[in-house]
């Protein structure tokens, strides 16, 4: 888990840290500050209530305090909502004083949270304005969003075991690979760096079920991971969607 922020003007933060973030004054009539760690703690209420504890939780925040993202890995308290072998579940989280971006949550497998205004997630996006009566509909969306969790992640576990199980040679996922590069998910480099993964996956658990739909998968997912200080964030989203699909189509979903 990584959240992606700029170490010259934002800063992380603790959850408790955000507690004793101070709160700026109402833009006007219609402007209602929520603090960042009343946000914060709802997002983490509520998904007690639907059945999920955080593994692992990171926040940053600009300097000058009027924007918050944040990113947390959660699994199920108890019992077995989803197969969730070698992959996990992020809740994203974002919002401002200062009106520049909505008090929205994203979930998936896969979530990029950026500061750069990138805010996507495989299983969802769900938003509210900065307006007077925010704090009345927070609780509202935020129950909304984390309420569909448990079923969008059993989906998406029954996914990747579909994947799991649908075999292919060495050669049908050099193929496969190379027709995801006809079809804009992969760069000539990334397509390079798929291709060593296909052959010699870089973790070791990626490698248990054999030449896979889920070895092509994570062949491709590392292949996508953004490299240097200049990524087109949205463009690493579009192609990341783009090998979805694909393997989606490959296993007859």
């Amino acid at each position: 888990m990584s959240l992606l922020y700029n170490p010259s003007n934002e800063s992380l933060q603790t959850r408790e840290q955000l507690h004793r973030l101070p709160l700026p004054p109402a833009l006007g009539r219609y402007h209602n500050p929520v603090p960042f760690g009343d946000f914060a703690e709802l997002v983490v209420e509520r998904l007690g209530r639907v059945g999920f504890g955080i593994e692992a939780e990171e926040y940053a925040v600009d300097h000058d305090g009027q924007r918050l993202f944040g990113l947390l890995e959660v699994a199920p308290l108890e019992g077995e909502y989803i197969s969730a072998r070698d992959w996990s579940l992020q809740v994203g989280l974002r919002g401002s004083h200062d009106q520049s971006v909505p008090r929205a949550l994203t979930l998936g497998s896969r979530v990029l949270v950026c500061s750069n205004l990138c805010f996507h997630g495989d299983l969802g996006v769900f938003a509210t304005r900065q307006t007077t009566n925010v704090w009345q509909r927070l609780p509202g969306m935020v129950e909304r969003a984390l309420g569909t969790l448990p079923q969008l992640a059993q989906r998406n576990g029954q996914r990747f075991e579909r994947y799991r199980s649908v075999r292919i040679n060495p050669r049908q996922g050099d193929a496969a690979l190379v027709e995801l590069h006809r079809r804009g998910a992969f760069s000539t480099a990334q397509l390079g760096r798929a291709i060593a993964e296909w052959d010699a996956p870089s973790h070791e658990e990626h490698t248990e079920d054999g030449h896979t739909l889920w070895r092509l998968f994570n062949a491709g997912t590392e292949a996508l991971k953004p490299t240097g200080e200049r990524v087109n964030h949205d463009l690493v989203r579009q192609r990341s969607e783009r090998v979805s699909a694909f393997l989606d189509e490959v296993a007859d979903l």
